[in-house]
């Protein structure tokens, strides 16, 4: 294994880890939607609150540099480090957000699709390889087409930013192939039930419902790094 793409990822990933609080606090605060109960939900904490938090810095670096590793181990020298690595502090910010909060900040998600897809086009460029689109815009279609339908007959249990959520990491993981893309929806179900107790002990469950963007983020992880040894074996 090339080392150096590891320790490359490594230090992208605990600078943009460091970044995390400033994401964190250039989000707004939701407004209160009237049609929602607001015994279903944590009592909110602002933003900027939440940024300012003691240790966050420190925890998100230390989270990103491991990420940020094991990203370079998984994918080593290839285009789609780039955007991996950058959605690293996106996908750090918005799961400290959604843990907290219950909620994921279309501020970051939104954008996030213009840069992966545009780092994504200058792969396509630099390879002369279309599939590279093709495949992360098929990614992009069977991740959202799953989440939505979970969406679309039961809304209690997935919100709509849990499906914006998961269109991006379709984006993102659509070149490194269907299997990786497979491996993240299991890895995403499987780390949200092993977490039911800490959860419920930790009083961040509500009637049975769980913030699901930190186990989307989480399953994109563990999918790349088990995609990648999946390929090569």
């Amino acid at each position: 294994m090339d080392l150096l793409p590891v320790l490359v990822g490594a230090l992208v990933g605990l600078l943009g880890g460091l970044l995390v609080p400033r994401l964190i606090a250039w989000c707004p605060d939701p407004e209160q939607n009237p049609d929602e109960n607001p015994d279903d939900f944590p009592d909110h904490v602002p933003f900027a609150e939440l940024a300012a938090r003691k240790g966050l810095t420190v925890r998100c670096a230390v989270a990103g540099a491991l990420a940020g590793g094991v990203l370079g181990a998984a994918v080593g020298w290839s285009w789609g480090l780039s955007w991996l690595l950058y959605l690293v502090p996106v996908l750090l910010a918005l799961t400290v957000i959604d843990y907290v909060t219950w909620y994921l900040p279309s501020r970051l998600i939104w954008p996030s699709y213009g840069v992966v897809l545009g780092l994504e086009l200058v792969a396509t460029v630099a390879l002369e390889e279309p599939q590279v689109l093709v495949q992360a815009a098929i990614g992009a279609a069977v991740l959202g087409v799953y989440y939505g339908l979970i969406w679309f007959i039961s809304p209690r249990t997935m919100a709509f930013g849990d499906v914006r959520l998961g269109v991006l990491i379709g984006l993102a993981l659509g070149p490194l192939g269907l299997g990786t893309l497979l491996v993240s929806i299991f890895a995403a179900a499987v780390l949200a039930v092993l977490a039911l107790v800490p959860l419920r002990l930790g009083g961040n469950m509500i009637r049975r419902k769980v913030p699901y963007g930190p186990f989307l983020a989480g399953g994109a992880l563990v999918a790349v790094l088990l995609g990648q040894v999946l390929t090569r074996a």
